[in-house]
């Protein structure tokens, strides 16, 4: 078997280093919270920046919302 190793980031080394510390459900969900929130402020930028630039608009998210992107089965 091939031994491998993952090379971290300074970014994942530090959440490691923050998880590792946590020794309860409560602070594990806390962290959760702030993850998310950071994703979702992420998030949140890139749309205003889609739409400010017009690759984004209420015709465009209509059309997406009529769109039909479903995996056809074949059996």
């Amino acid at each position: 078997m091939r031994n491998t190793s993952i090379k971290f980031n300074q970014a994942q080394r530090d959440v490691l280093n923050i998880v590792s510390s946590l020794h309860n459900e409560e602070d594990i969900l806390a962290l959760r919270r702030v993850l998310i929130k950071f994703m979702n402020d992420r998030m949140q930028k890139e749309l205003d920046r889609l739409w400010d630039s017009g690759d984004l608009s209420d015709a465009k998210l209509k059309a997406m919302g009529q769109e039909h992107l479903r995996t056809p089965y074949i059996e």
